[in-house]
C-alpha cells in the first residue's frame, strides 16, 4: 500500500510525464490541483482513522485488562504510538536516496503513462 510520501511522488511522476505529454499549461496545472486536493483528502481521512483506531485500542484495552487502569493503558499506547513514529522517521533516514541516473526510481513497476 502506498504510503504519503509515496503518492506525493507518484504526484509528481504524473505531471511529469503528462509535461512531457505536452499537455496543454492549464490542463497541467488542473490537474496538478486534482492530485494535490486527492492527497490532502486522504491525508486527512488517514489521519482521521489512525486517531479512531487508537482510541479504540485504548477503550478496548480498558475493558480486556481490568486490573490496569484506563490511565496506564492510554499512556502505554501513547508511548507506543511515539516509539512507532519515531521509528518510523529513522528508517526513513536510514534509507539510500535513489540514484537520480535510475530511471526506475520512484516508479511504480506497472506505470507507464
Amino acid at each position: 500500500m502506498l504510503g504519503l510520501k509515496s503518492l506525493a511522488t507518484v504526484k509528481d511522476k504524473v505531471v511529469e510525464k503528462l509535461a512531457a505529454a505536452a499537455v496543454p499549461s492549464e490542463s497541467l496545472e488542473n490537474a496538478k490541483q486534482f492530485l494535490e486536493g486527492v492527497i490532502k483528502d486522504f491525508a486527512g481521512a488517514a489521519q482521521g482513522m489512525t486517531k479512531d483506531a487508537l482510541h479504540r485500542i485504548k477503550t478496548h484495552l480498558a475493558v480486556i485488562l481490568p486490573s490496569v487502569s484506563p490511565s496506564v493503558t492510554g499512556k502505554i499506547v501513547d508511548d507506543a504510538e511515539k516509539e512507532a513514529i519515531n521509528g518510523d522517521e529513522e528508517e526513513d533516514e536510514r534509507k539510500p536516496k535513489a540514484s537520480s541516473r535510475d530511471g526506475s526510481a520512484g516508479e511504480l513497476p506497472f506505470s507507464k503513462l
